[in-house]
């Protein structure tokens, strides 16, 4: 079975502990074409059932109002095209990967780069936006060893969320440098509590997307998000294992949208 034949096999980029869906099981209406769930029930007809994480990026609540950079445009996109949507929130994304993979989500929109560890599994869109990972420390007054530079990294310890995409730049740079960045992990966090719990020293760095680290910057201005550990990568959503047609419409709608002032406004919103 399909099931099979996937279980176990998950690369470490996306074996990131188990995806939390919230069950209040109630729904609550975002315009006449999109759709909140919080219990799963696959939708019929041409509605999209999409998994989208929970983060100050990309989907989150304020004031009891749904919002996030790729939840907003996946939105705007689909209801310009007539296409009604079904959002699922996850938390964390080895479950949301099965559930794209055994065909219960069609789109998987999260915070994650195009790479080929991702690609060999699953189709990816085209570029939403771009990003690149960063350093997160609390700010020179706050700390006591402030990093500016990768090299000044050697020998030291960051943290990383298990299963993380960066665990693969952290090796090339260890490469790079001839020595070692050590890394621990934190199993069972998002990058955003990860730079949540650097800003209130209970660990002294982490990496993080820039994106996700800004947002959390916010409300944490003792956080610093200056250094960076990469050079920028694009940020795209992954699609159902042979749904090439969906996946040519993604990347159409993607191109259309990102032409227009609609799209230069979220980009100021969440990304300066």
């Amino acid at each position: 079975m399909k099931k099979n034949k996937f279980s176990g096999r998950l690369p470490i980029l996306v074996s990131v502990a188990v995806a939390i869906l919230v069950v209040i099981g109630v729904w609550r209406r975002y315009g006449s074409d999109s759709t909140l769930a919080y219990s799963y029930v696959r939708p019929g007809g041409d509605t999209l059932s999409v998994g989208i994480e929970m983060s100050p990026l990309t989907y989150f609540f304020s004031n009891d109002t749904a919002e996030g950079l790729d939840y907003e445009i996946l939105r705007q996109m689909a209801a310009a095209h007539h296409r009604p949507v079904v959002f699922y929130p996850v938390g964390q994304l080895e479950e949301a990967f099965q559930k794209l993979y055994d065909g219960d989500f069609d789109v998987l929109v999260a915070s994650m780069p195009s790479t080929s560890a991702v690609k060999k599994y699953f189709p990816m869109s085209d570029a939403v936006y771009v990003d690149r990972q960063v350093l997160v420390q609390r700010a020179d007054s706050a700390s006591g060893r402030y990093i500016s530079s990768v090299e000044q990294l050697v020998g030291d310890t960051v943290w990383m969320v298990e299963g993380s995409p960066f665990l693969l730049r952290m090796n090339n740079l260890n490469r790079e440098l001839g020595d070692s960045i050590h890394v621990r992990t934190v199993p069972g966090n998002s990058a955003e509590n990860l730079a949540m719990m650097t800003a209130l020293g209970q660990v002294p760095r982490a990496v993080v997307s820039e994106a996700a680290g800004r947002r959390v910057a916010m409300d944490y201005p003792e956080l610093d998000v200056s250094t960076p550990l990469a050079l920028s990568h694009f940020q795209c959503w992954a699609v159902a294992p042979g749904d090439s047609v969906l996946l040519d419409s993604l990347n159409t709608w993607l191109a259309q949208f990102k032409a227009t002032p609609a799209f230069e406004e979220l980009a100021r919103k969440y990304l300066q």
